[in-house]
């Protein structure tokens, strides 16, 4: 009997490792106007696809990298400068560009894909370079409890609805702001079943901020209107993922509190970088913050 549970529990335990490995390969288009209609992932090919149909395709390799926790494209040359949001709009050829390019990736259930969000040097802003389905309905947030505000910078609760890197909402309450929350608007009048979410301050310059930072580690979700509600366990990484909320069975504003942390290893700011109500389950590409 006890070789039997051990073999049911080796399965088991492969089927949940085999399900958070997923192919990036795919086509994904630009968010903003550039002189790139798609780049393409082919195993380890990085493809350019130009709007300009008389520019080849340029193929190059890459691989993946961790820097301070957080996932990297790296390339074997700088991202072309040529195709930057800088270059395009302002006209300037004195754009600085990296070698590396910040990858946050999920996959969803009902999709072959996954959804990649990336973002890199020289983009103003450091607006992301995908433009993921997940992005397509805003949402509306209200009575939130605290938010940090530090010199001329506010990381106010507005944030949560923002892909771009460096905008978390981050909690202003002393210590780590267990008990700290807000309310997600049902203003779509839609039955939801999930809560997507990226944890942790997200940085493309300053990546060490994931680990510095605080991030959420439980949550109680609460349907304001049926009363309803539930403690989930958020996973311990800043790829998308999803928490179940099928718990709550109609359409209403739901508050979402902290109620415990993954503790920062200098700060006591507890940061959720994107969070929104979604309907489908999201895989992430990696389930936790890597070394």
């Amino acid at each position: 009997m006890k070789k039997l549970i051990m073999l049911i529990m080796f399965f088991a335990g492969a089927f949940v490792l085999a399900a958070q490995n997923f192919s990036l390969d795919g086509k994904y288009r630009f968010d903003v106007y550039s002189g790139l209609a798609r780049i393409d992932l082919e195993k380890d090919n990085f493809i350019y696809v130009f709007n300009d149909d008389n520019l080849p395709n340029t193929s190059v390799k890459y691989k993946i990298t961790h820097v301070n926790g957080m996932s990297f494209i790296k390339l074997p040359e700088a991202f072309p400068k040529e195709v930057t949001e800088f270059y395009i709009y302002e006209k300037k050829t004195d754009v600085i560009t990296d070698d590396k390019i910040l990858l946050l990736a999920g996959k969803l259930n009902k999709k072959d894909s996954p959804e990649i969000i990336l973002a890199t040097a020289g983009f103003k802003n450091n607006y992301s370079l995908t433009t993921p389905s997940f992005h397509a309905e805003m949402r509306k947030y209200k009575d939130c409890s605290s938010f940090l505000t530090e010199k001329n910078k506010e990381y106010s609760i507005s944030n949560l609805n923002n892909l771009a890197v460096d905008t978390p909402w981050v909690e202003g309450a002393p210590g780590y702001g267990i008990g700290e929350g807000f309310t997600i608007e049902n203003s779509w009048g839609k039955l939801y079943t999930t809560l997507l979410i990226m944890n942790g301050y997200i940085s493309y310059e300053k990546p060490y901020l994931y680990k510095q930072n605080g991030r959420i580690k439980k949550i109680k979700v609460k349907g304001l209107k049926s009363g309803k509600e539930k403690i989930l366990d958020v996973l311990d990484t800043p790829h998308p993922q999803t928490v179940d909320i099928s718990f709550i069975t109609e359409p209403e504003d739901i508050r979402v509190t902290i109620e415990d942390v993954y503790p920062g290893t200098k700060y006591e700011d507890t940061c959720i970088h994107y969070m929104i109500t979604y309907f489908d389950e999201v895989i992430p590409y990696e389930d936790s913050i890597a070394e």
